[in-house]
């Protein structure tokens, strides 16, 4: 008798546990929506201000940073796409916090897009592409967070911008090569949405008023990007790069042509190398026109996975064509970061800005990073 209660008990819970199991699977979803919220802070010593130290003028802006992203759900049950499908939507706006704590009347607040479009994906084998507002994706380097990194930009010496307004699209062409394609609308959204000016004085609101809202202005300007070369997360990463458009307005208005190339070298988890040249004419209508020639490396040590040295330059060399004036912009950027956790780094920073930039000659500033939430 003994026996029997002990084989029903057992075939009970085997099907207790099974149901329960099946339930389970059942009710369980797979997380589609994230949201993020993430802090910027970076102040210190700044050469050349009154009083020295005040918030930084070089690098990351000081912001605050809402991230939204979500997936297709549909498509995550699913689990293929039959020909074209969305797959994801991020969203990525912030409060960024400018001027200096020793003069109220320069505090701005501005309101600016980082991140927002659609992502689709196809039945083909690593082809994709994006719509909306992004980095702009020309080579690998470097391969820029706009709120957490503070590496020197050629792009952006050349350009004035590193995001923009597009439709970018890749796909692979072999088994070692893949093709990148963009193409923008030239800094068409490149100033805050909103901007905010609580503490001006009585001569500057003749000139200006307190909030300011976004007037896009599109005079026609248009940026192409391309690129052929090895697919992301290689150990060795190389490719050839190719940038074609018209940008600026009236005495800064060009046609501008550049080419080049970019090296991606990884060693294990410890050290990451990466260096872009690239260069090309400018064909001005009020000016003369132009060679501009650019080159950026980045250098990336990783200590005990919680350790960063990161040193990083970028420099612009710009050489008229009836002209004996050279211009260069410069700008080399040396970091240690430490880890504390997925969500939160600490960061000391070295910048110098030598050539013809405008911002501060050097600084040396402290930076924190911190999020909470889901990404």
């Amino acid at each position: 008798m003994k026996k029997y209660i002990y084989t029903l008990t057992l075939i009970f819970c085997f099907l207790l546990s099974s149901t329960y199991a099946q339930s389970s699977l059942k009710r369980s979803k797979q997380d589609h929506r994230f949201h993020y919220l993430q802090a910027n802070i970076h102040f210190g010593y700044l050469d050349g201000d009154t009083s020295n130290f005040d918030l930084s003028t070089s690098g990351p802006k000081n912001r605050l940073v809402y991230q939204y992203f979500t997936k297709n759900q549909r498509l995550q049950q699913k689990g293929y796409i039959r020909n074209v499908a969305l797959t994801s939507f991020k969203s990525q706006i912030s409060i960024d916090f400018l001027g200096s704590l020793n003069d109220k009347t320069s505090l701005n607040y501005q309101l600016k897009l980082q991140n927002v479009g659609l992502s689709f994906g196809t039945k083909w084998d690593r082809t994709s592409f994006f719509v909306g507002y992004s980095n702009i994706k020309f080579g690998h380097n470097p391969k820029i967070d706009p709120v957490t990194s503070f590496i020197a930009n050629s792009l952006s010496l050349d350009l004035g911008f590193t995001q923009d307004l597009g439709v970018t699209f890749k796909t692979a062409i072999s088994e070692k090569l893949d093709f990148e394609a963009g193409f923008y609308s030239g800094g068409l959204l490149r100033d805050p949405l909103v901007s905010y000016a609580p503490n001006l004085t009585d001569a500057q609101k003749i000139n200006r008023s307190a909030v300011e809202f976004i007037n896009p202005n599109f005079n026609g300007s248009w940026l192409g990007t391309a690129r052929i070369g090895s697919p992301l997360f290689k150990s060795f990463e190389y490719g050839l790069i190719a940038m074609t458009g018209k940008t600026g307005e009236g005495i800064n208005e060009r046609y501008l042509t550049r080419i080049g190339a970019d090296v991606v070298k990884k060693l294990g988890e410890k050290l990451k190398f990466e260096s872009q040249l690239h260069g090309g004419p400018n064909f001005y209508q009020n000016r003369d026109n132009s060679i501009d020639l650019a080159l950026q490396n980045n250098i990336e040590l990783y200590i005990k996975g919680v350790f960063v040295i990161n040193t990083s330059n970028a420099i612009l060399l710009n050489l008229p064509n009836n002209s004996s004036d050279r211009e260069t912009k410069g700008n080399l950027v040396n970091s240690l970061s430490y880890v504390v956790s997925p969500h939160t780094r600490l960061r000391l920073n070295h910048f110098y800005n030598y050539g013809n930039l405008i911002n501060k000659n050097w600084g040396l500033t402290f930076q924190l990073v911190t999020g909470i939430g889901k990404r």
